[in-house]
């Protein structure tokens, strides 16, 4: 792995995301890990399946890891500088999330990155930032992913093919990050079309004319539709089991598969 190249693509993503104009600026070794993975996607995919850090990617638990990579982490943004928040999370002992607070950074740290790569980290952390969930889905169906088993080093050389069926279902765009002025603003206004609602007084209901009937026919037509949905299912135990070829199933690259 090529030790100077991680480093600079964890900076980069640090330095675009504390330059961001929105409430979340900092990111977590997951977040990271996951944005170095796709940098090296990126440039695999323009570079015939050669990667930019040279990291040994692998199918772990549900998503891409690499050792080598979590473990620069500490050292780069020690050397960077970024401040450390530790919080407490119900998935890790310790949480932690660092913040670099150099708008200019991501700027000088550009030019020293292939464009592919600086263009899918700039992008990827813009869309993404700190929001693991979103992040995680987004690269849980990248092509590598999708056709690797559990355990397996991941394969960087995608076809034609699967490029574009992946590019013709990756989620549309999401929604930019909003400022804490903008939603200053929101609440605003909310707050105040709900005190014209509580100043204006309870609403008037109006009583459904005819009233419903809840007598012995309603009773039985209840009943008569509790038995067009079939036999009550019963409660059973049990464990299922899937066949590994699951893994490499055409379902799993082709949305449109059942």
């Amino acid at each position: 792995m090529d030790t100077p190249r991680t480093d600079l693509v964890i900076q980069y993503a640090l330095a675009v995301a504390g330059a961001g104009d929105w409430d979340c600026r900092e990111l977590g070794p997951i977040h990271l890990v996951k944005y170095v993975y796709l940098a090296d996607l990126a440039h695999a995919e323009s570079e015939g399946g050669k990667t930019f850090t040279g990291a040994p990617w692998r199918f772990h638990h549900f998503g891409p890891w690499a050792v080598e990579v979590y473990a620069r982490i500490q050292p780069t943004v020690k050397a960077l500088g970024a401040d450390e928040r530790h919080f407490v999370s119900p998935y890790t002992e310790d949480g932690v999330r660092w913040r670099v607070e150099d708008p200019s950074l991501a700027d000088r740290i550009d030019p020293s990155l292939p464009w592919p790569v600086a263009s899918a980290v700039n992008r990827a952390v813009k869309e993404f930032g700190a929001d693991t969930t979103a992040l995680l889905h987004f690269v849980y169906r990248t092509a590598p992913m999708l056709r690797t088993k559990p355990g397996e080093l991941l394969e960087f050389c995608c076809s034609p093919v699967e490029k574009t069926a992946q590019e013709e279902h990756e989620p549309g765009p999401r929604l930019k990050p909003v400022s804490k002025t903008t939603l200053k603003k929101i609440r605003a206004r909310l707050d105040e079309r709900s005190a014209r609602l509580k100043a204006a007084g309870p609403r008037r209901r109006v009583p459904p004319n005819p009233p419903p009937r809840y007598d012995e026919v309603f009773a039985e037509g209840q009943r008569w539709l509790d038995t067009l949905a079939g036999e009550p299912i019963g409660c059973e135990e049990g464990r299922l089991s899937f066949s590994e070829d699951l893994w490499m199933s055409e379902s799993r690259r082709d949305p449109k598969l059942p």
